[in-house]
Parts: C-alpha cells; structure tokens; sequence
C-alpha cells in the first residue's frame, strides 16, 4: 500500500465513533479557533485578505472579518488568516505546525456550503489531526529546520483530508485530495513576523476545500505523492527525516486529538516564546523581583526558539510576536503577555523598550539540534542577574496550555471572553460560547457562526 493510499484510507474508513477525549478535544479546538478569528478580525492582514477577495463575492459562508456571506474557500482563506494573525492559536507540537487555525475554518465554511452537523465538522477535524500527525512523524524535525512553514506545506494535505471526510469521499477520492493538496505546499518561515506568515493559514484552509471539491469532481492526481522520485520526500525532505513509512505506523496509534493533543496558546504570541514567558512569569511571581531589580536575563534554548524568536528589536505587532526581548520584557515589567501587551502602544512603551537591550538568548548545547518533537527535550532554562549580582533560575519543559500542562475548560472560557472584548457585548459573548458549546448536537453551524458576528 502507498503511503497516499495509507492517509487516504485512514481519512475514509476510520470510525466515526471516537473517544470522549477526543470529541472533547475537538470542540475545544473549534472553540479556541473561532475565539482567535474573533481576536484577529481587525488585523490588518485579515482585513488586507478579506478587502481583496471582496471583489468575488458570492456564496453560502460567512467571512468573519468584513461580515459578508461568500464562497467557501474565500471564508476559509480570510478565516484562517485571521486566527492565526495574533498567533494566539492553537499547535500540534509534534508538526511544529499551527493547525486548527487551519482546519476549523476550512471545515466550518465547507459544512455551510453543505449544511453539515457540527458532528460532521468535530469528526473531520479529528481526521486532519490524524493526518498531520502522521506526516509529521514522517518528516520533522530535519523539515521545519530547512526553513519550511509547517502550517502550510503539511496544512494543506491535512485540511484536505478533513474535507474529503466531511464531503464523504472513498479511499480513491481522498487520495486525489490529499495529492492534489501538496501541490499548495509551501511557505518559507522567513516570513514569520511579517502578515504573509498568518496568509498560510489562510492558504492552507483554502487548499483544502478546493483540493477535497476538486477530488470530488474526479480530478486526477499522482497516486503516490510523498514517496519515490520527485515526490515530497525528495522535494521537501532533509537529512535526518525519519521517512513516511513512519506515518503509516503512527496513523495506527491513539487519535492525534489525544496524543500528543493540541497546545492551546496562553500567550498570543510564538510558540518559542512561551516557555520563557512561562520562566519570567515564575521567578518574578515566586521571588517578588520587580524589573527594575532585574539587570540582565539569560536564556538558553534550542536552535528551533534561537532561529524564530528573530527580532530583538521590533517595529511592528508582528515583529513583536517573534521578539523574545518583547516577550520578556512584557513579561517582566508588566506580569503579562497578553494581547494588549503586542499592540503598537506596547511596543512604544520606555519601560519596555528599556528592558528589550537586557535579554540575551543562547543555545542551550543540552538540548538535541534535531531534537523529536513533542519529546519532553525542548525546554527553556532562564537565568535572572540581579541587582548586587544575585541570580535566580528557572527551566520550563511543559508550557501553559501544553497538553501535558493543559488549559482548564474555565481557563478557555476566559480567553475567549477575552478575546471577544471589545468585538462583542457581553451578552452575545456568552451566546457564541453556547453556541459553540452545543456544536456536537447541531443540525448545521449556521447558528454557531451567526453568534460571532456583532450585531
């Protein structure tokens, strides 16, 4: 069996009956997801993507951001841009990947178009999950660490194989989805920090539905895709990468919405930087150390953290997403990294921009360069030289929000009402979260998606 055929078939055949944990997992995710498009609605790379697909407007779905209906891969493609614009969304660790910022908007658009159930939409996410999962076992880290953006060159065939699942596809069609996909597959992470980063969200969810729809009316494609000459492997692979017979084993393993999880995001900032902002938040809470006491911060990470955490000093919220000096300089002077703390406000703030020469980031030569994802090895230890010389220490492995560290249903509660501040009443806040809490049980997510849209 093929690879391709291998996805193909997990993504048509595996049962629609799956764990508790999982079906959990899964409305969490959608839950997340759609409480970061609501944060992100006014980015100006959303809106940017938004405003320039306005001209082909017509359809069935609904864009979040200029609140207009319209065709279902232009709703995924703004959608997705604007959950991941704040990079306050979700990551499957082991893809080193964005994921439901991808796959909840592509699959939501799809189920308006074809008035699917929000039990529809949780299963086929479950699948894209599985689908990633497994094409990260057979790639990382020797692929993200070529410079490849994850989110998209493995987004795109996962999002597909969601769609194919929710549009019903056999083995054959969701192959052709899943080739097709790939040749969406791109996305250079010198990108990050800038608005094209969160656009491969965008272009993955929208790779997905027209790769699924183009299956569907029997468009071919090459049945083998990730292995032999030319093929992704070839073409995307580096030394190092296990191969994609490892993904056909891992599809054989627990649901990927169960292990490794998804990491839903304290901070609405890079993935690197969260367990330093985690190291900061600690010592400064647990010692009482206030940053003016604070003379210089060491931290010591892996070559993945050094090489995204690029700006030390950022022009712009994006910049300032990948800025450890910004993180921890927020971080220490403020007790926060939160959303108010990465706006241009922020990043013109003297108490802040004072504190940015004060970081220093090293490679911490314990840590594996190529080291497995989601391995308990990628961790971060901070040293603080204080005052008078005195220093304080702390190393974080597990993050805040970190499955094996996971955000409490209360916890989500309150990002999302956060992140709906100012976007929605309080009132109608309360009604999305209904609304998205009884997906499970809905005919069709029509309702869920009118409670985002402010009145």
């Amino acid at each position: 069996m093929t690879i391709t055929t291998a996805l193909a078939r997990h993504t048509a055949e595996a049962s629609r009956i799956w764990p508790a944990e999982v079906q959990q997992s899964a409305l969490r995710a959608v839950i997340d997801t759609c409480a970061c498009v609501i944060a992100g609605r006014n980015d100006a790379a959303a809106r940017t993507i938004s405003a320039t697909l306005s001209r082909w407007q017509s359809g069935t779905a609904v864009d979040l951001v200029s609140l207009e209906h319209t065709a279902a891969p232009w709703a995924a493609m703004v959608n997705a841009t604007a959950a991941h614009a704040l990079d306050y969304d979700d990551v499957l660790e082991t893809a080193a990947a964005h994921a439901s910022a991808v796959f909840v908007p592509a699959l939501l658009a799809l189920a308006q178009e074809r008035k699917a159930s929000g039990a529809q939409v949780l299963d086929a996410l479950a699948i894209s999950f599985d689908v990633m999962n497994a094409l990260a076992a057979a790639v990382n880290y020797p692929h993200y660490s070529r410079g490849w953006h994850t989110t998209l060159t493995l987004g795109a065939p996962a999002a597909a194989a969601g769609c194919a699942r929710l549009l019903g596809l056999d083995t054959a069609g969701a192959a052709r989805a899943i080739s097709t996909a790939t040749s969406f597959s791109s996305g250079s992470k010198l990108q990050f920090g800038t608005q094209m980063k969160p656009t491969h969200a965008g272009i993955a969810a929208q790779a997905g539905i027209l790769a699924a729809s183009f299956a569907e009316q029997g468009l071919t494609a090459a049945p083998e895709i990730f292995e032999g000459p030319w093929s992704f492997e070839t073409l995307f692979g580096a030394e190092g990468m296990p191969g994609f017979r490892v993904a056909e084993e891992r599809l054989k393993g627990p649901p990927a919405l169960a292990e490794p999880g998804a990491w839903i995001k304290a901070y609405p900032c890079c993935a690197s930087a969260h367990r330093p902002i985690d190291a900061m938040l600690h010592l400064r809470q647990s010692s009482g150390t206030a940053a003016r006491d604070i003379e210089r911060v060491d931290t010591y990470v892996s070559t993945v953290v050094q090489k995204n955490l690029m700006y030390e000093v950022p022009r712009d919220e994006m910049e300032g997403r990948f800025s450890l000096n910004h993180c921890l300089a927020a971080a220490a002077c403020r007790g926060s990294a939160d959303l108010a703390d990465f706006t241009l406000e922020a990043l013109a703030d003297p108490e802040l921009i004072a504190f940015w020469p004060k970081v220093f980031m090293h490679l911490d030569p314990e840590i594996p360069a190529n080291l497995a994802p989601a391995s308990g090895e990628e961790r971060c230890r901070l040293r603080l030289t204080l005052t008078g010389g005195r220093t304080l220490e702390h190393t974080v492995v597990f993050p805040s929000g970190h499955p094996q560290a996971p955000m409490s249903d209360a916890d989500l509660a309150r990002k999302f009402k956060d992140c709906a501040t100012g976007v929605l009443a309080p009132a109608a806040t309360d009604a999305a979260l209904d609304g998205l809490l009884s997906l499970p049980h809905a005919n069709d997510v029509d309702a869920a998606l009118k409670a985002l849209v402010p009145s």
